[in-house]
């Protein structure tokens, strides 16, 4: 990444209703290249009836939430980067590649890259540069990308390092969107890891059947996607579609904020910047149903160990903002078997380890004694999560548009693994 060293100045507003934004506060870039954001006087003004942007900056009351909205510290990034909550906005990966292809031989910087995004991001903030900020300058040193670019130029940014895209549905056909109106994120076949689209849904519905709330999720044959360069649909049959839990029916943004936002993690922090006792701890200290969105965490938990998602980091973590105030839980996505694909670890610690041949119940009754929560609370939901699984799985799997190795694999974890084998025998 080349530091671009430009002043500028990106507005950032809430889409408060189709058509209808308030002003939030200024990202401004400075000729050295660090990057502020100051909040708008005016967004503080509006006391308890402003908009919830960040959880990290609200108090326990209105005087402490204000000294957080005009403290500077996690506002503020040197040498390139953006502050935390605006750099995990940002693509990563392949997508984030993709990207950087379309600025050319321009010099650029994740500045640029969220101007460029910055009408379809997460959540509900829209980011404009301002008018009097600078074009793109010359740039010599940069690489071809390795990935053929997409049928029309990309305006949104969805985080994660797989390949996906915003989409739209018209009668049959599934169609990148462009301009902020997609409603469904579009998750192409990846040349790595065959049968990709087809594990991430079979493990939706297996967490389904457990009682996670799970992001609505459809396969779309290949023939049925429209807009896109074939490139991308060459390594599998099917593609995944996923509702877009930010997005409301007539077009309406609602905010949300992953946890890597929300503890400040930038890039690979995202691994150990907390730990799946942190995770349930923040669930239960600002959702509204802190006892309930606690359970669903413990599902959420149980659910990644048993299918062997290696990858649930922060960034897969997220809270809803609705406009009634509730914070709630998004529901679950990128839950992917990644043991399929050789990463076996866990993405957080838990108990001080990555293993999860090494946790237990008595890991989870630890973790309740840090949330003063009743031991018996959290292990019953991990019992019967886990007794569901053994139970309904089976069959869910053995109906999975996967291949016979897959299964074998899948049905075999859920068997062997040291926390299933607890609950059976107990």
């Amino acid at each position: 990444m080349l530091i671009v060293n430009r002043a500028g100045l990106i507005g950032i507003t809430f889409a408060v209703a189709p058509g209808k934004e308030l002003r939030v506060g200024s990202l401004i870039r400075e000729p050295s290249g660090t990057v502020r954001f100051f909040v708008d006087d005016g967004y503080i003004a509006l006391g308890k009836e402003r908009p919830l942007v960040s959880v990290s900056w609200r108090g326990a009351n209105e005087e402490e939430t204000v000294a957080r909205l005009r403290a500077t510290g996690d506002k503020v990034m040197f040498g390139g980067s953006l502050p935390s909550f605006f750099q995990n906005l940002l693509p990563e990966g392949a997508l984030r590649e993709l990207v950087e292809k379309e600025f050319g031989a321009g010099a650029f910087d994740n500045f640029d890259v969220l101007a460029k995004l910055g009408e379809d991001l997460p959540g509900a903030l829209i980011a404009r540069l301002e008018a009097g900020s600078p074009a793109l300058a010359a740039r010599v040193d940069k690489q071809p990308a390795t990935k053929p670019a997409p049928s029309e130029e990309i305006r949104f940014s969805l985080a994660g390092v797989q390949l996906k895209f915003s989409a739209t549905k018209r009668a049959a056909l599934t169609i990148p969107a462009k301009t902020g109106d997609g409603h469904l994120i579009l998750k192409t076949p990846s040349p790595q890891h065959a049968f990709l689209p087809e594990a991430e849904w079979t493990a939706l519905r297996l967490a389904a059947a457990v009682g996670v709330r799970v992001a609505n999720a459809d396969l779309i044959a290949q023939e049925k996607i429209d807009g896109i360069a074939a490139e991308y649909l060459l390594k599998g049959q099917r593609s995944l579609s996923l509702e877009r839990f930010d997005r409301g029916p007539e077009g309406q943004r609602i905010q949300s904020e992953d946890f890597a936002q929300i503890v400040g993690a930038m890039g690979d922090q995202k691994y150990t910047k907390a730990n799946e006792a942190t995770v349930m701890n923040i669930v239960q200290r600002f959702c509204y149903d802190g006892r309930g969105e606690l359970l669903e965490s413990v599902r959420r938990i149980v659910v990644n160990l048993l299918l062997g998602n290696g990858d649930a980091h922060l960034k897969n973590w997220s809270f809803l903002y609705p406009r009634s105030g509730e914070i709630t839980l998004t529901p679950a996505y990128d839950i992917v078997p990644t043991f399929l694909y050789g990463d076996a670890k866990m993405a957080l610690e838990f108990g001080g380890t990555k293993d999860p041949n090494l946790v237990g119940l008595r890991r989870f009754e630890r973790a309740a004694g840090a949330l003063k929560v009743a031991p018996k609370v959290i292990i019953d939901q991990v019992i019967d999560t886990v007794r569901k699984a053994v139970h309904s799985w089976p069959p869910i799997i053995d109906e999975a548009p996967l291949p016979s190795e897959m299964k074998g694999k899948l049905l075999s974890r859920l068997s062997t693994l040291s926390l299933v084998r607890e609950v059976v025998s107990a």
